[in-house]
């Protein structure tokens, strides 16, 4: 089966400078290169769909392996930009043979099943409507002056809407991608004066996605599905859990926020260096030579080419870096840029919330610039690409996980407050349009580790409660994992723990996946 994926820049004139829903252009770069290693390294056909700004970028300059590339997608730059489902509906329209299309933000780490790839139709799975998508479609019934036959049926039978997923969509049955793609391009273009009553993202999830149910519907198609579970529209959680690849889960789909997902999008660049270090250097030097900015600079360094940065990475997976320090004359190379303020967004403090963020916001400037500013950039980029393959090392085999060796990392401190400012300033950053984050109040106080980065931000900042803090002091002294779990037992009931030993296990793996992720926990090799 031909595996084709579909590229287009919404009229962008460069992919460095526009991040089409990513939190920043590097990352829409990373998760195109590691989406397309991963499926070629199955899949040696693999055909890119693509406009010329896309071909020039993807193709032509960071030399992603497509078996084919057909350059025919500027024909879309007559639409509204906002319109990105279009590529995909004029790709299946070329289909004259069975095809699976896999979306840019999709990563594979295995095969799909013949069964799938049999289906007439595929999908990646059915989607639920909570009152989201219900709202966006009243808004478009009442904006919009044309729908197909097919949605207008449905829309009467008064039926919560259903939908399929289209990170992976395709099949055996050509002659219904005739049908449907020329009805999707009709819906459009019949609406194309009405556009600007509407929110034209929201649009696209209705001629791609629900117009494809209602006309397998209406003939009464079958749709393999690759999930079998129904989801709800804003219900698709682990979907970017990059810290369970390959040993747990072998698909990833970074839809909607997970794009500007700060934590999601450092694991997704994460793999791409630990699995493909050269194309990761491809797309740093990339952007430094161009004297673009990085969301995440590490890379203040006199040469930043791709081979030395490689070579460098190389070099640093495999040392022991036992200095942790940088000399003096180094330090004026690396400037603290983080703004706390500024992150807080546009909520109003109160004089108490005010008072607090104050001191906690001291404590940090101090904290960095008495200790963190100190530390070796070597030895801290050292210790996140290290850091990345923990996750499997630890995990992969369940039975083994238990003599695995961890302890706490030396180099984070603690902060007390009596707000919850790092969850608030995290979840800010993601928050939908609209939604309201709330701040967190605690008469006993609330703890954040505060941890050094090799990034221009200097340091960041993870909440932590007191189950984390008991296993941060326990791990002070090096244990294995069955020691860590024993020891945890003291602290619960012994009656709870008898009859929920299990999810008791599965919490305590969960706050080491964390501290794993924070930094604050290590895993140490025998």
């Amino acid at each position: 089966m031909r595996i084709i994926q579909s590229a287009w820049t919404c009229n962008k004139p460069s992919l460095l400078t526009t991040s089409l829903g990513w939190l920043s252009p590097e990352y829409n770069l990373m998760a195109w290169t590691l989406s397309c290693l991963q499926l070629k390294k199955y899949y040696p056909e693999l055909i890119l769909y693509c406009d010329s700004v896309s071909a020039k970028m993807l193709v032509d300059t960071l030399k992603l392996p497509y078996s084919e590339v057909i350059c025919n997608l500027d024909s879309l730059n007559i639409y509204h930009p906002q319109l990105w489902a279009l590529p995909k509906i004029l790709s299946y329209s070329q289909q004259e043979e069975p095809f699976l299309h896999v979306d840019g933000d999709v990563f594979i780490w295995k095969e799909f099943e013949d069964s799938l790839l049999q289906g007439g139709l595929i999908a990646q799975n059915m989607e639920a409507a909570t009152d989201y998508y219900e709202n966006i479609m009243i808004s478009l019934e009442s904006s919009l002056n044309y729908f197909p036959d097919e949605i207008l049926n449905e829309r009467k039978t008064k039926k919560p809407i259903l939908a399929y997923n289209a990170g992976i969509f395709g099949g055996n049955d050509i002659s219904f991608f005739k049908e449907y793609t020329e009805k999707a391009f009709d819906f459009v273009a019949k609406n194309i004066l009405h556009l600007s009553r509407i929110n034209v993202s929201n649009f696209n999830i209705f001629f791609e996605q629900y117009l494809f149910y209602c006309l397998a519907k209406k003939h009464n198609k079958k749709v393999k599905v690759l999930l079998p579970d129904t989801i709800g529209d804003n219900q698709y959680r682990g979907f970017g859990d990059f810290g369970k690849v390959p040993y747990e889960k072998d698909y990833l789909h970074l839809l909607g926020s997970y794009k500007r997902n700060d934590f999601v999008c450092k694991q997704m660049a994460d793999r791409l260096r630990q699995d493909y270090p050269q194309y990761y250097y491809r797309i740093i030097d990339l952007f430094k030579t161009n004297k673009l900015p990085l969301y995440k600079d590490c890379y203040k360094i006199e040469n930043t080419t791709e081979n030395y940065l490689l070579q460098r990475y190389k070099k640093l997976i495999n040392s022991d870096l036992k200095n942790k320090k940088e000399s003096s004359a180094k330090l004026l190379n690396f400037d603290f840029k983080r703004n706390l303020k500024k992150e807080l967004g546009d909520f109003k403090l109160n004089k108490n919330q005010f008072i607090d963020f104050e001191i906690f916001n001291s404590k940090i400037n101090s904290i960095v610039k008495k200790d963190f500013v100190l530390f070796s950039k070597d030895y801290l980029y050292a210790r996140d690409c290290k850091g990345n393959s923990y996750f499997q090392s630890l995990f992969e085999n369940s039975e083994e996980v238990y003599s695995k060796v961890l302890v706490s990392d030396e180099d984070y401190r603690i902060i007390e407050s009596r707000y919850n400012w790092s969850s608030f300033i995290e979840k800010q950053k993601v928050k939908d349009e609209g939604e309201i984050v709330v701040l967190e109040e605690s008469e006993t106080n609330f703890s954040t580790l505060i941890i050094p980065e090799c990034d221009q931000n200097r340091f960041s900042l993870v909440y932590v409660d007191s189950l984390d803090l008991l296993i941060l002091g326990i791990l002070k002294r090096r244990k294995t994992v069955g020691e860590l779990i024993e020891e945890l037992k003291n602290y619960f009931d012994t009656k709870e723990l008898k009859n929920n030993f299990k999810e008791f296990e599965e919490l305590i793996f969960g706050r080491i996946r964390l501290g794993l992720y924070a930094k604050s926990i290590k895993y140490k090799q025998l």
